[in-house]
């Protein structure tokens, strides 16, 4: 496949453009962020079915393409202990990013007396969903700025900047 031809790293983006477009493995990172913005936050239903499809397909070749890319970057004797520090990483977000982002959103009624009450609930806990969005945005744009750091790291190590790691 293009993956071994071209490198893991360019095909992060290729089940979105079809293009090997290389060293795309930050810009999916980054992609994934800017999706929260322009689909996801302050979202019609039509926005946030996008931002699902979007963000699936932004995510699943992340995930799919991380351990070898792990391997070109880092090399095969490094693996386990670079795989077990983004493990560590991503464990904390799991840990600490659902109990932050429910205090975002905090607590609420399902339903409420009276049909005003309803649509100031409704629009009260939109706002709040748009507060988890931004938190959720931040976080993943900064991912993607810590993965394109490290691959200009890998360049600058490597004496220069090639299509694959």
């Amino acid at each position: 496949g293009t993956a071994e031809h071209y490198g893991p790293q360019r095909e992060f983006i290729t089940p979105v453009l079809c293009l090997g477009s290389p060293g795309m493995y930050k810009w999916q990172v980054l992609f994934s962020g800017v999706a929260v913005f322009a689909l996801w936050y302050d979202s019609d239903r039509t926005r946030f079915l996008a931002f699902v499809v979007f963000y699936g397909i932004l995510a699943g070749g992340y995930n799919a393409l991380l351990p070898t890319t792990i391997t070109e970057v880092y090399g095969v004797q490094n693996y386990s202990s670079v795989n077990a520090f983004i493990y560590f990483i991503r464990g904390l977000g799991a840990l600490f990013g659902a109990p932050v982002a429910g205090l975002i959103l905090g607590s609420h009624q399902r339903s409420a007396r009276f049909a005003g009450d309803t649509i100031a609930n409704m629009s009260m806990l939109k706002n709040r969903y748009n507060e988890v969005a931004i938190f959720d945005g931040v976080l993943l744009l900064a991912a993607g700025v810590c993965v394109a750091y490290v691959r200009w790291l890998d360049a600058r190590d490597k004496g220069g900047w090639s299509w694959k790691a």
